[in-house]
């Protein structure tokens, strides 16, 4: 026998042994061209997004925005869609939790401010201070003439 012979029976690929068929889906360019247009424009909304002022939904937009283009992306370059349902739940419950992540932070970064009184309110300007302009009394020493 062999060393290619023995290889191969180390791995399964014995004469009369099961054959294990994976199947890798091949996505067409037009399914691929029409997600990288969507992308494109999912990244001019983006952009546009930015430069107008919509107050405190301007992170929310943007947030959904990038999500959105996150699951394009997962969904269908990193073929989770053709891809075996349990790593879907493994990645969806990672990002489940990593929104979670974000949820409880961004909520103590919101109450903070009702919670502890000395972030609600800036400290008044104060005054230029002129006290360090004094001058020390000077000796015959130190006078100019």
């Amino acid at each position: 026998m062999s060393a290619h012979s023995a290889h191969a029976e180390a791995h399964g690929h014995a004469p009369g042994a099961p054959v294990l068929v994976t199947h890798h889906h091949v996505s067409t360019v037009a399914i691929l061209t029409k997600v990288f247009l969507t992308l494109v424009i999912l990244t001019i909304i983006t952009v546009g997004v930015s430069q107008v002022d919509f107050g405190s939904a301007n992170m929310v937009i943007a947030m959904l925005v990038a999500a959105v283009k996150a699951a394009l992306v997962m969904t269908f370059f990193m073929h989770l869609r053709y891809d075996t349902a349990i790593n879907n739940i493994f990645i969806l419950s990672s990002f489940a939790f990593l929104a979670l992540l974000f949820v409880f932070t961004l909520t103590d970064f919101s109450t903070r401010k009702a919670v502890n009184p000395i972030h609600a309110k800036r400290a008044p300007i104060a005054e230029p201070d002129t006290h360090y302009l004094w001058k020390t009394p000077r000796t015959k020493e130190h006078k100019h003439e």
